[in-house]
């Protein structure tokens, strides 16, 4: 009886436990009680921030969200919210430049009030430290509340600052000691000598080796802060490298000094450089391991030590810590407006002789003479060379302020002194004037090499020289003295010239003059730090020399010739050009002929030409059919430069869709719109992927205008504020007239957050409304639609059909329309109103020409260059080639990594049916997501896949929208709905599936087409029962009309599809693939009539191995049943959203690991069952 009580028992308690286990999600303990093993160590660091404690760069007078303290702030916060075990290092290099010297009598100095509110654990000290004598930096040291380290620094042999600090991180019963070693640049005493006599700055190198030992059996690990630089500077041992290599067990060195972005290794030591300016904050996670004697360890450097560096552009600045600094920054403000001259006599640049030629590159000018005398001033050269770097450089006659220097040069270049011969200096010189194209009989314009950046053409002083532009490049440079006494300069001459860094190390010391080992004899910065800039030496110089007061002064040391134009017709050509008659080709690129005078004088009639591109979707790169933007451009310019008068637009759609445009929000597409001169765009329904608030930035930093005349404001009714209802431009006299149109369908094209609150207004009732006020009130000459508004055209027939049709055909007082978002070739006319559409990803280029005669009579005529048809033979624009080689080097790294092999073509067309991409990532979506049924839209996938290897730049054109996954319960009934969403809709093409067998009948109606669905294992769908399903975040948001409601346990993810795909694959390596092509059936299930039995419904059981589902699992019913009945559905159908940060959503995700917190739940269960055990047992004991 005993016995069977005692079993008794033991079941009791065994169901009991059983019960509590299956109340919790399963989870792995063993990634549980390693997560309980390991410590990660956030150590975050920021190095030569330079005084930038606001986003504010005071020496130009101008807001800089680039970086400062104030936004470190911001983000140190949220890091250390992520990690409170958390360490926060600046390496020095803190308290000179960005007007620093105002506050060296402050207490607090506005950079340590800054770094101590932040909560900064140690500040190494930087050679600019000492710039204000040791009495200052001890006085202002004093004021931080962290470590000062500078373990190198002596005076009489006795050591001046603490070499290291050893921090205790984590909770009260697990720490872990961190020893941090804080070392300043040996070389002090090369640029502050006078201020540290007697003081002795050693090896930084062999102390670090020295205080390793010291503290080795101390801490668990060594981090070395040293402000020295990646590579070696004066010594073979003052680099970080060389600190990594005789301390190999550090964990971590973080370099400074070289004003660069360092994430490498030396061996195995992890070493990392912040960047300069408060720019970047390096952030490396340090995981340590609980070996068998309870001890921390950090077990693998390479595995369990990472960096990276992020970003503070645009990063929102602290408002509490702005609001504190505001003294600090209003007195800073003044100072930058403080009047430190005047400039007396006249501008330093006369006005330009012909409009858009800058006067200050084809004669010398009194600015250039200033800048140059400065220089020479300065370093002590014989010659000086200087650029103008803003076509409208000038410095205005009246008061000069402190900040005004930025007028005439706007970057932080410094001085360098090289010593070169004469032969090289003529070389040098050769190489400049090649900014210059070859005169040609006929000129009446000097005109710039367009392959041939303006800021690369230099200007000299201390020689007399002619620049002969009717010789060849090579052999323009003539008449070449000194200007001290007109001797010819020689090739064997040895001349001391000074220039700013940038060309030294950019163009002599690097392509020019390679390998001739040309020396270096003076550097401002390191002689004067960030004093020693150029824009400094000027103020200085205005200061030092002329007493505040200097007069437009130029010695005409130089001269262009060769131009031997007849001067009466150039003349004429000035009239017509400054009169706006003549339009110079983009950035001058070629002459003024008499040819083109006299065209104008004898044509009868006016023609303007406007060039369009559409659905560029960040295509940059030349890839397949699509050309690259750089090809691209070289069309426009050319077609711009044959006629001035051309107005180049685009139809919107032009960022989202690549990765070099997805991961740079656009920028590279602006910086292509800006360059070939686009003046206005549509706007795209995926102009708002990223939210509507990068639109008006976008136009801003691309010198364009967005136009959309039915967006509005549904708060207001009126045309939203960020885009214009119509634009007028006007050519050679006549005004066009544009009005912008949006698709209506853009509020289902995108996700309905990023168009709350607007209304997209029928097409044609704008359109109509528009040109009539356009007619009446602007007196237009013609009228044309830039629309993102698309349509199909037969190819035999030529007869245009679809939105853009309907529109035609309702329209009055238009003369052309320019469509887009269905990317087509288009060209023809409905309703007598031509129109056009440039296919997509800059294949193509659109041209409509107003054609006025002499009685102001229009013809318009209309055609599309199909461009990707002759793409070898293309020319490349080298301007544009430089922008996309800029990002695509800077995005090179991530976007070249191979994720896997597939061992077949994927290839893909939403208008076609269900394809092989489509049917391979729906599949992935499912795996990812331990569902059995994946649904995405046609439309989510951009592009084919090839066979072979597939890289992370593939993927991120296959899914360049960041789209997340979405899983849900959903009921067979409902999914029948949403499929049949996908079936032959001519709106947005085929859906794309995995999981579930669809056969439809095609000659149905639509939304009535499906006729049987079945799982993959010939299971019927049951219309009651529930089944997982996964998705993405458009769709489930009703994107393309797509319906889910009724679905239960919804969670979103937040993971992009495309990352968690990446990920999977990364796994697979090589994958193998073969298209099911008998999942979609236009035909009769053969099934259907056979009396099958509906599998028993069972829970879906998570599966962490990722093994194959039987296929037989279905969901009858939502596990929350009681939550969510039928009869709520709608009310609370709601989405949880897992968070950035990885954070548990209030809905958990299906299967997902448990981790800590539910461990910890499980733990207490058990408590309490033990509890009520031992309860019942005292009960029963005093019973008996």
């Amino acid at each position: 009886m005993k016995k069977k009580q005692v079993a008794k028992k033991f079941m009791t308690f065994l169901v009991a436990f059983i019960m509590v286990i299956s109340l919790i999600t399963p989870f792995d303990v063993t990634k549980v009680l390693a997560a309980e093993n390991n410590i990660t160590l956030q150590i975050l660091a920021t190095s030569d921030v330079h005084g930038r404690f606001m986003p504010y760069d005071y020496a130009t007078d101008s807001k800089d969200l680039r970086g400062s303290l104030a936004q470190v702030a911001t983000k140190v916060k949220e890091l250390r919210k992520n990690n409170p075990n958390t360490i926060l290092i600046d390496n020095g290099d803190s308290i000179q430049d960005n007007s620093s010297a105002l506050f060296i009598n402050d207490n607090p100095h506005p950079m340590m009030f800054a770094m101590n509110k932040i909560g900064y654990d140690v500040w190494v000290l930087g050679n600019h430290e000492f710039n204000y004598g040791i009495d200052n930096l001890n006085k202002i040291s004093s004021q931080f509340k962290g470590a000062v380290l500078s373990g190198n620094l002596y005076k009489n042999g006795n050591r001046q600052k603490d070499p290291y600090k050893i921090m205790e991180i984590g909770t009260e019963k697990e720490k872990v000691k961190v020893g941090i070693i804080g070392l300043t640049n040996p070389n002090i005493k090369r640029w502050d000598g006078p201020l540290l006599k007697n003081y002795e700055v050693r090896d930084v190198s062999k102390e670090a080796r020295k205080y390793a030992d010291e503290i080795k059996d101390k801490v668990d690990i060594i981090i070395i802060s040293c402000h020295v630089g990646e590579n070696t500077e004066y010594s073979n041992t003052d680099s970080a490298r060389e600190i990594a290599k005789a301390v190999p067990e550090a964990a971590l060195v973080i370099a400074g000094h070289a004003h660069t972005s360092v994430n490498t290794r030396e061996g195995n030591v992890l070493i990392v450089e912040p960047n300069k300016w408060a720019r970047e904050i390096s952030k490396v996670d340090i995981t340590l391991t609980k070996n068998q004697d309870g001890k921390y360890v950090l077990e693998n450097q390479l595995k369990d030590v990472k960096g990276q560096a992020i970003s503070m552009n645009n990063i929102e600045p602290d408002k509490e810590l702005v609001e504190a600094l505001k003294p600090s920054h209003e007195k800073a403000l003044k100072d930058a407006g403080t009047v430190i001259g005047e400039l007396k006599g006249g501008d330093l640049v006369p006005p330009n002789e012909i409009k858009g030629i800058t006067q200050s590159q084809i004669q010398d000018t009194a600015m250039i003479d200033l800048i140059n005398k400065a220089q020479l001033k300065y370093s002590g050269a014989d010659v000086s060379a200087a650029a103008v770097f803003k076509n409208d450089a000038n410095m205005k006659k009246g008061p000069i302020t402190k900040s005004g220097m930025t007028s005439i040069y706007k970057f932080d270049n410094t001085l360098i002194g090289l010593e070169v011969t004469g032969k090289q200096l003529k070389k040098y010189m050769e190489w400049t004037a090649n900014y210059f194209n070859t005169y040609k009989d006929g000129d009446l314009t000097v005109s710039f090499n367009p392959e041939f950046r303006g800021y690369l053409y230099d200007m000299f002083s201390g020689v007399n020289y002619d620049i002969d532009i009717s010789k060849n490049p090579g052999e323009r440079i003539t008449n070449l003295t000194y200007s001290k006494n007109g001797v010819s300069v020689k090739d064997t001459d040895k001349i001391k010239l000074c220039i700013n860094n940038y060309r030294a190390s950019s163009n002599l010391l690097g392509d020019l003059f390679k390998g001739e080992n040309i020396p270096v004899y003076f550097d401002s910065e390191k002689l004067w730090g960030d004093d020693g800039r150029i824009r400094d030496l000027i103020r200085r110089y205005i200061l030092e020399e002329k007493g505040g007061v200097i007069t437009p002064e130029v010695d005409n040391n130089w001269k262009i010739v060769g131009n031997n134009w007849d001067k009466d017709k150039r003349e004429k050509a000035k009239e017509l050009i400054n009169n706006g008659t003549i339009a110079l080709p983009e950035n001058n690129s070629r002459a003024i002929t008499w040819n083109d005078l006299k065209s104008v004088v004898s044509s009868e009639d006016k023609i303007i030409d406007v060039l369009s591109i559409n659905d560029l979707h960040g295509s940059l790169m030349e890839h397949g059919k699509n050309i690259g933007v750089a090809k691209l451009a070289a069309q426009i310019k050319k077609l711009k430069s044959e006629n001035p008068n051309t107005i180049m637009v685009a139809g919107g759609d032009l960022y989202q869709g690549s990765a070099m445009s997805n991961l740079l929000k656009g920028e590279p597409i602006t910086k292509f719109l800006k360059e070939v001169g686009v003046e206005i765009s549509a706007v795209g329904n995926h102009e708002f992927d990223w939210g509507r608030e990068l639109i008006p930035k976008w136009a801003k930093e691309g010198g364009f205008e967005f136009i959309a005349s039915n967006i509005y404001d549904e708060k207001t009714n009126k045309p939203v504020d960020w885009a214009l209802p119509y634009k007028v431009i006007e050519k050679d006299g006549k005004k066009i007239g544009f009005i912008g149109l949006a698709t209506p369908e853009t509020a289902f094209k995108t996700k309905p957050d990023n168009v709350k609150g607007l209304e997209f207004k029928d097409p044609a009732e704008s359109a109509n409304y528009w040109a009539k006020y356009l007619k009446d009130k602007e007196n237009v000459d013609a009228v044309l639609i830039l629309s993102h508004i698309g349509g199909m055209q037969n190819q035999d027939t030529k007869e245009i059909t679809g939105e853009v049709a309907d529109l035609a055909n309702k329209v009055k007082g238009v003369d052309a329309i320019i469509s887009a978002h269905t990317h087509q070739f288009l060209d023809g006319e409905v309703n007598n109103i031509p129109i056009i559409q440039a296919m997509c990803n800059g294949r193509a280029l659109a041209k409509i020409s107003l054609v006025f005669d002499k009685n102001g009579n229009l013809a318009v005529k209309h055609s599309v260059d199909q461009l990707y048809k002759r793409v070898k033979e293309l020319p490349v624009d080298s301007n544009t080639e430089a922008i996309v080689n800029k990002y695509n080097e800077q995005l090179k790294p991530i976007l070249s990594e191979v994720v896997c092999n597939v061992d077949c073509e994927l290839p893909h067309d939403r208008w076609l049916g269900l394809s092989p991409l489509g049917q391979f990532m729906t599949k992935y979506m499912t795996e990812v997501t331990n569902t059995k049924i994946g649904i995405t839209n046609g439309g989510g996938l951009r592009r084919p896949l090839n066979k072979g290897d597939i890289t992370v730049g593939d993927l991120w054109e296959v899914m360049p929208f960041d789209n997340t996954l979405v899983t849900m319960n959903l009921k067979g009934s409902d999914l029948k709905r949403v499929l049949e969403n996908g079936i032959e809709n001519t709106q947005i093409g085929w859906g794309q599936f995995y999981g579930v067998k669809v056969y439809y009948d095609k000659n149905a109606k639509e939304g009535n087409r499906i006729t049987s669905m079945r799982l993959l294992d010939g299971t019927k769908i049951d219309d009651d029962k529930y089944y997982p399903v996964v998705t993405n975040d458009f769709m489930y948001a009703n994107g393309d009309n797509y319906d889910f409601s009724g679905a239960k346990d919804v969670v979103d993810t937040g993971e992009p599809i495309r990352d968690a795909i990446m990920n999977k694959l990364k796994e697979v390596k090589n994958v193998p693939f073969k298209f099911d092509d008998s999942t979609l059936v236009a035909g009769v299930d053969p099934k259907l009539n056979d009396n099958e039995v509906v599998n028993p419904s069972q829970d879906i059981k998570p599966n962490e191995n990722n093994d194959t589902i039987n296929n037989n699992e279905v969901i009858t019913e939502s596990p929350n049943e009681s939550i969510l009945d039928d009869n709520n559905q709608n009310k609370d159908n709601k989405v949880s959203k897992t968070n950035k940060n990885n954070k548990k959503s209030d809905i958990p995700k299906t299967g997902s690991i448990v981790g800590t917190n539910e461990a910890a739940e499980l733990g207490m269960a058990l408590i309490i069952l033990g509890i009520f055990v031992e309860i019942d047992k005292k009960r029963k004991r005093k019973i008996s």
